[in-house]
């Protein structure tokens, strides 16, 4: 099994915040083995959605900060 990039592990920690736990465990498989570029897009795509580019961004911002933390 392959371990999760820290990428991967903050994008479902904030799906899981948002959509729930189901939701982050489908995005799990779904981001299994994808790189991160991939993730980056995906999580940027569906929190735009769902909470407005502005949002979004501020979001995505504090999970890239924590991670080069």
């Amino acid at each position: 099994m392959e371990q999760a990039s820290n990428l991967q592990t903050a994008a479902l920690n904030l799906i899981s915040k948002y959509f729930g736990e189901s939701t982050a465990e489908v995005y799990g498989q779904f981001f299994s083995g994808e790189p991160d570029s991939v993730i980056t897009i995906s999580i940027s795509e569906i929190m735009i959605d769902y909470v407005g580019e502005e949002k979004a961004k501020t979001e995505i911002n504090k999970i890239m900060k924590n991670i080069a933390s």
